[in-house]
């Protein structure tokens, strides 16, 4: 027995053999007194030899046998059930389907292996969110020391009164200017923690009217498009999505604020809404540098920049690309990005239409 009160397996397997074994000898031996007893019955005055050979020398010759063949059937029993146990004792956890066990294990040790590839995924997937967690915070951390350093600063210079009354607007415009900068970096970090945090069939709730919500993200940038000579275009038809509104204003509004900010002085921002296949597709182009294709992927990684300087210049939080990558998700959709390089960028938005 283990200390958990379990039987033991080669337990039974050795006291099975044993018995067994045992048994068999016992049998034989009263099978060989049997016909030995009747051999000497027919025999002319055998009775008295009989009971002399029984009580002497068969006595003694049965007690050795019976003797040697306990040892005997302990030993065999004891061999024959490590040779049984080998392959279970052989069998390797870690890598279950490379051991040869028997047959009748086969499905036993399918299911460890399932579960082993199981458990090693989701260690993998918490390592990796554990990692993910790290950098963000660590990002998040760094990202709003730059616009605090600049806001300490500056204040610090006019509240001991070291800024002459002329420039006072001046550096309260920059204030102004990293304090809004933080405060987008806050709205968009508390955006994608709500989005980690949102059961997957949470953000699908409502009709989604989509050319309506691009029209309207689209106005809310024409201040930000006429100052950087920029213009923004929507065109398309009406279609429909069942989905989170909020959220795929935010998606849009994010997708235009970036063709904006990285576009081309005088150039272009088209917006396109529209059905095909079932899908409803939104797709924004403009007239910038495009995205290499190496870097195509990492984009939608949260803090990436492909320009660190004119990432600076153009302003954004770097995580813009990751709420829409994971806010498409959260609808079912998907996100691609085309466009050539140098000739500008194109993301693709897809979600399953109403039908």
């Amino acid at each position: 027995m283990s200390k958990r009160g379990l039987p033991s397996l080669s337990g039974r397997i050795f006291r099975s053999i044993l018995i067994f074994t045992l048994a068999g000898i016992a049998a034989f031996t009263l099978l060989f007194v049997g016909i030995f007893s009747a051999t000497m019955r027919q025999l002319p005055g055998s009775r008295e030899a009989m009971a002399d050979f029984f009580t002497g020398e068969l006595a003694v010759c049965v007690l050795a046998t019976l003797m040697v063949g306990t040892v005997l059937a302990f030993a065999v029993s004891r061999l024959l059930t490590r040779y049984i146990m080998r392959p279970l004792d052989n069998v390797d956890v870690a890598d279950p389907l490379a051991s040869k066990a028997y047959v009748e294990m086969e499905p036993l040790l399918q299911r460890i292996d399932s579960q082993q590839r199981i458990l090693r995924t989701q260690n993998e997937e918490l390592a990796r969110a554990e990692s993910m967690r790290r950098d963000f915070s660590a990002n998040v951390s760094h990202e709003m020391k730059t616009p605090l350093q600049v806001i300490s600063g500056y204040a610090e210079l006019m509240a001991n009164g070291m800024v002459p009354s002329d420039d006072v607007p001046r550096f309260a415009g920059l204030i102004y200017q990293e304090s809004q900068a933080m405060r987008a970096l806050i709205n968009d970090v508390l955006i994608l923690s709500r989005l980690d945090e949102l059961p997957p069939d949470e953000a699908s709730a409502l009709p989604v009217e989509v050319l309506a919500v691009a029209e309207r993200a689209a106005s809310r940038l024409q201040k930000l498009a006429e100052e950087r000579h920029v213009v923004v275009q929507v065109q398309g038809t009406p279609a429909r999505i069942v989905g989170n509104e909020p959220l795929m204003e935010q998606m849009i509004y994010n997708l235009v604020e970036n063709a904006i900010r990285y576009n081309e002085e005088g150039g272009q921002v088209l917006v396109e809404v529209g059905e095909n296949g079932g899908e409803v597709v939104v797709r924004v182009s403009d007239d910038g540098p495009g995205i290499p294709v190496e870097a195509r992927e990492k984009i939608f990684e949260r803090f990436y920049r492909l320009e660190k300087s004119r990432s600076k210049e153009t302003g954004g939080t770097g995580l813009g690309l990751a709420i829409v990558k994971h806010g498409a998700l959260r609808h079912r959709g998907s996100i691609e990005v085309g466009g050539e390089e140098g000739q500008g960028a194109q993301f693709t938005l897809r979600f399953p239409g109403i039908r």
